[in-house]
């Protein structure tokens, strides 16, 4: 019996038009395997909706074509249920499918769904949400704030709010509880990591698995020179080797729970996506709560 595969695509993500993206994945895809449906996401939030209906319909496995806001939609409703996550990477960061060892190729990347390699991945719940790769308060959210609400994409516009407010953006005092631990501390933004990266390659967090049941936390501060962050702190960031940082701690953990000291409303971002702001961050693990088709090795 053929696998039912829905792929569910953002047109407006990528580089690629969704006609393209179509045509590609009917071209690759394994006919003697699979069962082909395509359906477009129309508006913001429609990827949840559709993959919801996916799950209804008995669909085996829903394939998210996008970045990481696409994923996280999809992904959002298939935990817990017997449908499988497939990713088609075609967004800005892709820092899950970096994660995960899933070419930025179209063609390759769903090859990998013809393997039919499956694997259970952690997910990590947030206030009322999910997140699957990273979630952030403080800067980087303040990056994804202000990027989210920027007509232009890439890199390298990504990186010009990066520097934006790496010279406006205040450190903070945080309440952190995790574990029955309690700890205070000032920083310049704290990464809640599932996988080990942002996105683009960048690893924020190195030793961080998708499958171990814990989160990584990475209380990170602002440098007080400069020239330290460029010369020692970025190349250590931009080769997976953040972890040797001095501006870095790690904490591991199955539940956290972070309060900002002085009641002030703290930004968000939840793969990526900005999430506005909030006066609490409350996140626990489901352990391989979510079954995906991944290469052979993750």
């Amino acid at each position: 019996m053929k696998n039912r595969i829905l792929f569910i695509i953002n047109p407006i993500s990528g580089t690629h038009h969704a006609d393209d993206i179509e045509k590609i994945a009917r071209e690759v895809i394994d006919e003697e395997q699979f069962d082909v449906e395509f359906r477009r996401t129309e508006h913001k939030r429609h990827g949840i909706e559709l993959a919801k209906q996916a799950v209804q319909e008995g669909f085996d496995i829903v394939a998210a074509v996008g970045g990481d806001g696409t994923i996280n939609q999809v992904a959002s409703q298939l935990i817990g249920t017997d449908t499988a996550m497939a990713v088609v990477p075609h967004g800005s960061g892709n820092g899950l499918a970096y994660h995960l060892h899933i070419p930025i190729h179209l063609k390759k990347s769903i090859q990998i769904i013809n393997s039919l390699h499956f694997e259970s991945v952690d997910v990590c719940q947030l206030n009322d949400s999910c997140f699957f790769s990273i979630a952030g308060i403080g800067f980087d959210a303040k990056v994804a704030y202000d990027f989210n609400r920027d007509v232009h994409r890439g890199f390298f516009n990504y990186f010009k709010h990066i520097l934006k407010n790496y010279f406006e953006y205040p450190s903070g005092e945080y309440t952190i509880e995790y574990d029955g631990k309690l700890l205070r501390d000032k920083a310049f933004f704290i990464t809640f990591a599932n996988s080990s990266q942002w996105g683009y390659n960048v690893k924020i967090a190195p030793m961080a698995s998708v499958q171990d049941g814990r989160l990584d936390i990475c209380i990170v501060k602002k440098p007080k020179v400069l020239f330290k962050m460029l010369a020692m702190d970025l190349p250590k960031l931009l080769s997976s080797h953040f972890d040797q940082s001095d501006i870095v701690q790690y904490l591991r953990c199955e539940k956290v729970r972070i309060l900002p000291a002085d009641s002030t409303k703290m930004y968000l971002h939840i793969d990526g996506d900005s999430a506005g702001l909030t006066d609490c961050v409350e996140i626990k693990v489901l352990p391989r709560a979510l079954k995906m088709i991944v290469p052979a090795q993750i």
